[in-house]
């Protein structure tokens, strides 16, 4: 028995699942191995396996969705031409887009602080203050109290910014001026990002996908809400939420709530296989 056990162990090993070996393994064995074997099936199982992969490539395939590196340094030569021309505001503008690529293509985490997600909404609005001036305004809240833990909250990279321009580009259409407000609270041990403005908005009935909760066929630009969505949904799952709200003529508001922690599954996974290491 203990023979077939082994001959069971190398199939595993040759890459036969766990499941379909249940059936070899006739020896009883002690209560040590039984967990340990308990523990592989279940890490090890090839089907699991497979999905967290798949969850993974999903992940990177979204995140990627951005513009090539090629343009952060075309955005640095185009500054420093306009310096030595003495175009100063075009060097700030650039200077301002050239920050924003810095962040999407130089910055390869996946995952962010909300404290970098916010500066980066801010070097984007000021962009678009180059183009809109004064029509446009944009306000950050959040708790003073809970200010440093949330700041220091992860979540994934470009995930306020897509919503923040969607704000701009949509919200601006037939309005004079456009008030956006990004909101950042605790609640117990969720997260709640509110961004929110009093622009066009639009007839829920009419744009909003009931099972997605997604606007149907809207062309975004950059990487879009829905991909916003998917990623929340693969690095939290269901312990995420997002939701759109608008009204025509009023505004539109967008809500993400998400785990407060300031370690992700991800980052759990590396800090427990470094502590097994040690």
């Amino acid at each position: 028995p203990y023979l077939r056990l082994e001959r069971t162990m190398h199939l595993f090993l040759e890459g036969y699942t766990t499941t379909d070996l249940t059936d070899l393994c006739q020896v009883v064995p002690t209560p040590m191995v039984y967990r340990m074997l308990e523990h592989m099936m279940k890490i090890m199982d090839s089907s699991e396996l497979l999905k967290l992969n798949k969850r993974q490539a999903q992940y990177l395939a979204l995140q990627n969705q951005i513009n090539p590196h090629f343009l952060y340094n075309t955005l640095e030569s185009i500054r420093s031409e306009a310096l030595i021309a003495g175009l100063t505001s075009v060097a700030d503008m650039t200077e301002a887009l050239a920050t924003f690529f810095s962040y999407t293509i130089s910055k390869v985490e996946n995952l962010v602080s909300v404290e970098e997600e916010l500066e980066n909404c801010r070097t984007y609005f000021r962009i678009q203050q180059y183009r809109f001036g004064s029509r446009l305004s944009l306000s950050i809240e959040c708790d003073a109290e809970d200010r440093e833990e949330i700041y220091g909250c992860r979540l994934p990279k470009l995930t306020m910014q897509p919503i923040l321009e969607n704000s701009i580009i949509h919200g601006m259409q037939k309005k004079e001026t456009l008030d956006i407000t990004i909101q950042t609270e605790r609640k117990d041990d969720q997260i709640e990002i509110i961004i929110s403005d009093n622009g066009s908005g639009f007839d829920m009935d009419e744009k909003i996908d009931k099972e997605t909760n997604i606007i149907k066929s809207s062309k975004m630009s950059g990487i879009g809400l829905e991909n916003v969505k998917q990623r929340l949904e693969l690095e939290f799952r269901t312990e995420q939420s997002f939701t759109i709200h608008s009204e025509k003529g009023v505004g539109t508001t967008v809500t993400i709530t998400y785990p407060f922690r300031k370690n992700t599954s991800m980052d759990i996974a590396i800090e427990k296989k470094e502590d097994s290491d040690v």
